[in-house]
C-alpha cells in the first residue's frame, strides 16, 4: 500500500491547478476563492506533502498518484 498525503479536496484541487501552470489569481479564480485562500491551500498542500517547495509538492503528488499527466497535446 502507498502513502496517501491527508490533502482535503480543495487543497489537492489547488495542487493540480497549479501543475497545470495556473497562477494563484488563476487558481483562486477557478476555485472560487480568493487568491490568499488559494496561496494557503497550497501551502497546506505542501505540508501534507513533506515538499520543501511547491514545485517539489507536484513532482510529490505526482509520484504519490495524486496527480496524473495531462494527456492533451
Amino acid at each position: 500500500m502507498t502513502w496517501q498525503p491527508p490533502l482535503t479536496d480543495h487543497e489537492l484541487a489547488a495542487l493540480r491547478l497549479l501543475a497545470r501552470g495556473l497562477r494563484h489569481t488563476e487558481i483562486a479564480s477557478t476555485l472560487g476563492v480568493r487568491p490568499q485562500t488559494a496561496g494557503r491551500l497550497l501551502y497546506r498542500a505542501q505540508i501534507g506533502l513533506r515538499a520543501r517547495t511547491r514545485a517539489h509538492a507536484v513532482a510529490r503528488g505526482y509520484e504519490t498518484g495524486l496527480i496524473q499527466p495531462s494527456r492533451t497535446q
